[in-house]
């Protein structure tokens, strides 16, 4: 399909937004590694359920079996999208990456002794639900973002090492980590392999471990829905069945259990046990619409095309005077469409803020929920994490270290791309006079423009 097919298909992709000089232009999405758009397919899948919809399981009416029916069925497409074996593996749905990711810590024994390992590269969902399970161990980064290997082979050949866990991507420079490689030297070393696919699963092929052994993978993969063009509060954890055959679950209720008494307690089978409460019917029927829609794009196309915009943005970056490009290039390691910069002499929050009030291009900044990550790429000394800790202490949240970052979805094209670059330029030769007009709060660290200042963003190019 090609790409003015593709964007016809984004839910507000002709979207205006008004601008600081008083006009009113398209808005330029450039921050789909938080949460992408929704896509009509899943509108209409969705529009087209809600007559029939009803609480699932258990309930004899038409509707109700029609909606446990559909619901039932989105775990499969769901686990169908990954390759899972179905005789070996269960989804399991619940809110989105961060609620799966704590349902493994939860549910995955670590025996006394052990200890997970993981990077310095992980989201904070990754990292702060292991904490307070087991022992962590964090295999080191070589200093452009790459995970080292040597390392983590080292660290799980000491047999002390019950669980791996990485991301399949990164949401602060997009590196791909290698997941084969990692998942052979998890398992000829005797431990588990989970991946935080939250922003690996809607930009490249993704496949869980076969129990006939024909594939080595992740033995458990974590995705959010509002990642995958699916903005319905869904997300899911994919992995074996006997994980979550035995034990408690952590929420306990409504639909976990098939007998109850004041004495005993018989639990439901998974994935039932696994997902309290009357579950988000909507959000699963919306996820499965989305995966079916990507499988019939082709998640290899739609990655190659992602891939060329990324590495052209890439080269664009470096073009920019005074602008720091973190992370590989594309050409060296495997991306996804992940880029974080800063331009030198402005504050990252600043500009973002002018980004979108001068040109209505949407990037986030910070520090992405991967602070050890981002610290690591800034290059923050001892001294600087002491300054930062008094000024987290202090609320001076408006000097905060962090970087730019711009991401891409497959609807994004080289227009808009070439009108970012554009507006790049134009903050950086206008760094004086921004600096001037825009005002920080410094509890926040969020930029405004002063009101008595009018904005020149008219000569960017328009779109």
């Amino acid at each position: 399909m090609e790409i003015t097919e593709l964007r016809r298909l984004v839910v507000g992709i002709d979207t205006q937004v008004p601008v600081r000089d008083g006009r009113r232009i398209p808005y330029t999405n450039f921050d789909n590694a938080a949460s992408t758009p929704a896509i009509k397919p899943v509108i209409e899948e969705v529009q087209n359920f809600l007559p029939w919809y009803a609480s699932v399981h258990r309930g004899d009416g038409y509707k109700s079996q029609v909606s446990t029916a559909l619901y039932d069925r989105a775990h499969a497409i769901i686990g169908d999208f990954f390759h899972y074996d179905p005789a070996h593996h269960l989804v399991v749905l619940g809110k989105n990456a961060t609620e799966a990711l704590n349902k493994a810590a939860y549910r995955i024994p670590i025996p006394n002794g052990k200890a997970v390992l993981t990077t310095l590269m992980e989201h904070h969902s990754n990292d702060l639900p292991w904490r307070y399970r087991a022992p962590v161990r964090f295999a080191p980064l070589t200093p452009d973002g790459e995970l080292d290997l040597d390392a983590v082979e080292k660290m799980l050949r000491s047999g002390a090492i019950s669980l791996l866990t990485v991301c399949g991507a990164s949401n602060v420079t997009g590196i791909i980590n290698p997941l084969k490689k990692l998942a052979e030297l998890a398992h000829i070393h005797g431990a588990l392999f989970v991946v935080d696919a939250a922003q690996l699963a809607p930009h490249a092929p993704l496949y869980l471990s076969r129990a006939d052994n024909n594939w080595n993978g992740p033995d458990l993969i974590a995705i959010s829905g509002h990642k995958l063009y699916a903005p319905f509060g869904t997300g899911a954890l994919i992995g074996p069945k006997d994980l979550f055959r035995y034990g408690i679950p952590e929420y306990l209720g409504g639909g976990t259990v098939v007998s109850v008494s004041t004495r005993d307690v018989v639990f439901a089978e998974p994935p039932e046990r696994e997902e309290a409460g009357s579950p988000n019917v909507l959000g699963a029927l919306a996820l499965a619409a989305a995966l079916k829609w990507l499988k019939e794009q082709g998640m290899d196309n739609l990655y190659q095309q992602e891939h060329k915009l990324t590495a052209y943005t890439y080269r664009q970056l470096q073009e920019i005077p005074g602008c720091t490009v973190y992370g590989p290039p594309p050409e060296k390691v495997p991306r996804v469409g992940v880029l974080t910069f800063n331009l030198d002499g402005l504050p990252h929050g600043l500009v973002a803020a002018a980004l979108s009030h001068e040109a209505g291009i949407g990037v986030r900044h910070g520090c992405f929920c991967a602070r050890p990550y981002v610290h690591h790429l800034l290059g923050l000394t001892a001294e600087d994490h002491r300054r930062l800790a008094a000024d987290v202490q202090h609320r001076r949240f408006d000097r905060l270290p962090g970087m730019v970052r711009a991401s891409f979805g497959f609807y994004n094209t080289y227009e808009e791309v070439d009108y970012f670059i554009a507006a790049l330029k134009y903050l950086t030769e206008s760094r004086t006079q921004l600096l001037k007009e825009y005002v920080v709060d410094p509890q926040s660290g969020h930029y405004q423009f002063k009101p008595q200042f009018r904005s020149n963003a008219s000569s960017i190019a328009v779109k």
